[in-house]
């Protein structure tokens, strides 16, 4: 009877497109997703991007590596899967539109300051300008399936935006126990001499 009951909440979780929609990612853009913790959204956004775009996902290990090539399988989408401890991407300058770190575990907000830097510096560097950042993190952890999320005392995340030059950096909506935080990455200005 649980069994049964789990597998229900887990399957109408796949198909909640909350998480996917409140990103905004569209067919044939390029994104690349920092990290790995929900399954569901990689393949939501995975799937929405379509065979015209591109997906790209950084994992500091390999079980997030191991997770994210499960999901492409799953949804028949060819994910480039990176395994970055931290530092470099591996991925070109300017060459995507939208950046998405899964924190639905606390997974990033645990690691340690100077890697979120690194990470949240490289994800302004890959994008073109004009691209975006968005953080998804799960805030509420209530309930029968909640478990435990912790992340270090008085962190925010809008914080480490602003410091990797994203602006205007701001909390989109949280909703259902989740959190979007947004930061945009400036188009450069040019000068007509």
């Amino acid at each position: 009877m649980i069994g049964q009951f789990l597998r229900t909440v887990r399957r109408h979780r796949q198909m909640d497109p909350l998480h996917v929609t409140m990103t905004g990612v569209r067919m044939g853009e390029r994104f690349a997703q920092v990290g790995c913790d929900d399954e569901a959204l990689l393949g939501g956004l995975a799937a929405k991007v379509g065979l015209s775009g591109a997906c790209a996902v950084v994992a500091f290990d390999e079980e997030a590596a191991a997770r994210a090539r499960k999901v492409g399988a799953g949804v028949g989408a060819l994910i480039d899967v990176r395994i970055v401890p931290s530092g470099a991407f591996g991925l070109d300058s300017d060459s995507v539109d939208m950046v998405v770190v899964d924190d639905t575990r606390g997974t990033f907000a645990r690691l340690p300051d100077s890697d979120r830097r690194a990470a949240l510096g490289e994800a302004l560097r890959v994008l073109r300008s004009g691209g975006r950042v968005e953080v998804v993190e799960r805030v509420s952890t209530k309930g029968l399936l909640g478990g435990h999320i912790t992340r270090p005392e008085g962190y925010l995340v809008e914080n480490d935006l602003a410091a990797a030059g994203f602006k205007p950096v701001r909390m989109l909506a949280e909703k259902e126990g989740v959190r979007f935080v947004e930061g945009l990455k400036g188009a450069s200005v040019t000068t007509l001499p």
